[in-house]
């Protein structure tokens, strides 16, 4: 899942940034034309993890910032801990959390989930870091890894599915990427491949925003 992709942000709806990878799966897979998320980060993965409005669900605010004492109902049922049930022995999430870390209660590994690597909120995506504090774990524990944080993440997800592709037991993974959220980082290899698009201007302090 990518973090405030919009519909028209990629190359199969007619846009100038090259999707290639998107483009094919929406071309073997299940395109769905009218399947509507909310407009922010915290009540989208809400919504996506419980199946249900994210009003519902109690995340009414555009996203759970670290020091806010509240995460997502505990009460609520999420898809892994149904996967759970059903028989799914390794449910793992890489990436961005951001439905509450505040407290211990809220971590994804009390909420069905038996993997965790990545950060709760946005990221710098080459030092891990937001609000000059390192946002970074495997499991509970803070990790310090190098790295681009997209990277990093991708690596771990294909790692898992080597892990377990050969298993009796089914397995779920979550991979709820940072990108293309601010701060809108890339990697300078990356860079020429948009020389061909126009320069457009942003509000002062708006790449290096973190939510």
């Amino acid at each position: 899942m990518p973090d405030d992709l919009g519909r028209d942000d990629v190359s199969l709806h007619g846009t100038d940034i090259a999707t290639p990878h998107i483009d094919s799966i929406a071309r073997d897979g299940v395109l769905l034309s009218r399947f509507y998320t909310a407009p922010v980060c915290s009540p989208t993965r809400a919504g996506l993890l419980t199946g249900r409005y994210p009003i519902h669900a109690g995340l009414m605010r555009a996203a759970i910032a670290p020091w806010r004492d509240y995460g997502l109902d505990p009460g609520e049922v999420l898809l892994p801990e149904v996967l759970e049930r059903a028989g799914y022995e390794h449910r793992a999430i890489f990436g961005k959390w951001h439905l509450g870390h505040f407290k211990r209660r809220w971590h994804p590994l009390r909420r069905g989930f038996t993997e965790f690597l990545g950060h709760n909120f946005a990221v710098d995506f080459f030092t891990h870091e937001r609000l000059g504090e390192r946002d970074w774990s495997l499991g509970y524990e803070p990790l310090v890894e190098e790295g681009y944080a997209t990277d990093l993440v991708a690596d771990r997800a294909v790692r898992f599915i080597d892990e377990h592709a050969g298993d009796a037991a089914p397995f779920f993974l979550y991979l709820p990427f940072g990108a293309p959220h601010s701060p809108t980082q890339a990697k300078e290899e990356h860079l020429p491949l948009y020389d061909h698009l126009s320069a457009i201007e942003v509000p002062p302090g708006f790449a290096e925003a973190t939510g």
